[in-house]
């Protein structure tokens, strides 16, 4: 270790506090300043973070805000991009290269100030636990989270699911639903043909935690996902997943994961229209890279 003595804080929202568990951080600080209240909620966050008289602070956060929040917590080291007009803010920044990878962005940046000394960049791994919402048993387990109406043109076409997962109900291996609660319309329409086929799934969409969503993926021999985020929860825990890619809010490029076992399925580069990307990967396109990438691991 370089900085034996040195200790970690994470500055994060709620939500994501769950991330960092088993990471060795020695103390986490939430930012809540968000909501009824705002102004003596940031208050009392800066006074917080002051109190602690850090050396460095590293902003993972593009915001005008968040550098000035730190700088009037009086961190005396503060380094990031420069985006919004923060650059004076900042001791150390680097304008931003859309160019890179979203984890190497963050790591050059880091990399960078402390004199470009590192060569590769780690393997990022979230530690995960038993999941107690999964019974498994002893045919694979596929999970999918194919989206709701919320996720625009990103989300699998709801008739098309349908016929994906009439399709995939007659296949030997068992099912979980995942996803946000605004995942529930469409899923619960899923659950209803499994139900019907008497195929054995558990859906427990928009009923996890943070941990409990990762140690479901965990759990899992194949994620099926249109969303980044379980994608990369999928690669930090070791689980294989297919991603299924339409028109995104990024170049998809800079967003698969660089490590991990994933495989992508896209049809519709050649579309015009944003809505036909994605359902260009017909429901048999699915169902046939499934069954594939399961009899590879028997």
């Amino acid at each position: 270790m370089e900085y034996p003595d040195a200790e970690i804080t994470m500055v994060c929202k709620p939500h994501s506090v769950e991330l960092f568990r088993g990471k060795g951080i020695a103390k986490i600080i939430v930012d809540d300043t968000k909501g009824k209240g705002r102004f003596n909620r940031t208050l009392k966050f800066i006074k917080q973070l002051r109190q602690e008289k850090y050396d460095l602070g590293i902003l993972f956060h593009n915001s005008f805000l968040t550098a000035l929040l730190f700088r009037l917590a009086r961190i005396k080291t503060l380094i990031g991009y420069e985006k919004e007009g923060r650059k004076f803010l900042l001791d150390f920044s680097l304008p931003i290269d859309r160019n890179w990878h979203y984890s190497t962005h963050y790591a050059n940046l880091v990399n960078l100030y402390f004199g470009n000394k590192y060569d590769l960049l780690p393997f990022g791994k979230l530690n995960a636990q038993h999941c107690h919402l999964i019974e498994k048993k002893e045919r694979p387990l596929v999970g999918f989270v194919l989206g709701g109406e919320n996720k625009g043109t990103r989300r699998y076409p709801l008739e098309l699911g349908k016929i994906l997962f009439e399709e995939l109900s007659k296949e030997n291996f068992d099912f979980v639903l995942l996803g946000d609660k605004q995942d529930c319309t469409n899923h619960n329409q899923f659950a209803l043909i499994l139900d019907k086929k008497g195929v054995n799934y558990t859906d427990i969409t928009g009923k996890t935690t943070v941990a409990e969503f990762i140690d479901a993926i965990a759990s899992l021999d194949l994620l099926v996902t249109i969303d980044t985020s379980a994608m990369h929860i999928a690669s930090a825990v070791g689980t294989e997943f297919l991603v299924l890619v339409g028109k995104g809010t990024s170049p998809f490029s800079v967003v698969f994961p660089k490590f991990g076992k994933g495989h992508i399925l896209q049809r519709g580069q050649h579309y015009l229209r944003a809505e036909e990307m994605i359902a260009a990967i017909k429901p048999n396109d699915i169902s046939t890279k499934i069954v594939a990438i399961l009899n590879k691991k028997n």
